[in-house]
């Protein structure tokens, strides 16, 4: 295995924000909970930051809001992104465009994995509406789960000019802002992450 194809047992999913403590650890240990009620042990979602606050635990904001969903987060610590951790992912997920750019600058040959968190849930959604997920994965050779996750980005870039596109939408950064920008992010963030699970869930193996 070379050194930037991920291991072949688990997809890996990585989130990503500016700072690591708002909006791409809470997206990671949602998200990550989700997937592994979706499909037990198929998933290592972690996260990083563009400009992390290297060390520090989950913003007390973001806090919060897990510890409302029973979701633990104790053990966080904030690390900054590399091109060497963009190299391991099967997909990278950003909360804004700007992310997306940062990305790609790092590390360009992942730009075709990386997408916003709300521009994946749509693209899922969007394609649904013309188009039959499982037979499109059968005719990628796409036959179980971590197969399906690498071909995904492909699936997505294939459909993008066929009908009405979703945006890429950013997910409105909280930090320091306060309960309700708290919640206008988890406002955000949570239904992609719905649409994301949903969507693996009924899948097959």
């Amino acid at each position: 295995m070379s050194a930037d194809q991920p291991p072949a047992d688990r997809v890996r999913i990585l989130t990503v924000c500016t700072g690591n403590i708002c909006r791409s650890p809470y997206a990671q240990v949602v998200l990550g909970a989700g997937l592994e009620w979706a499909r037990p042990g198929a998933f290592e979602v972690t996260s990083a930051g563009t400009h992390a606050l290297v060390d520090h635990g989950v913003d007390a904001g973001s806090a919060a809001l897990l510890d409302a969903k029973g979701l633990p987060h104790d053990t966080f610590r904030a690390r900054r992104l590399t091109p060497a951790l963009l190299a391991q992912q099967d997909l990278v997920l950003v909360m804004a465009g700007h992310h997306k750019e940062y990305v790609v600058d790092e590390a360009p040959s992942v730009h075709r994995r990386t997408l916003t968190l709300r521009e994946l849930a749509g693209a899922l959604d969007d394609i649904e509406e013309k188009d039959d997920w499982p037979w499109l994965l059968s005719q990628a050779g796409a036959d179980d789960v971590v197969s399906r996750w690498r071909a995904l980005p492909g699936l997505i870039a294939a459909h993008r000019s066929r009908g009405r596109r979703r945006g890429e939408r950013d997910v409105a950064d909280p930090y320091q802002r306060g309960e309700k920008a708290f919640a206008r992010m988890a406002g955000e963030i949570d239904p992609a992450v719905r649409t994301i699970v949903s969507w693996e869930r009924r899948l097959g193996r």
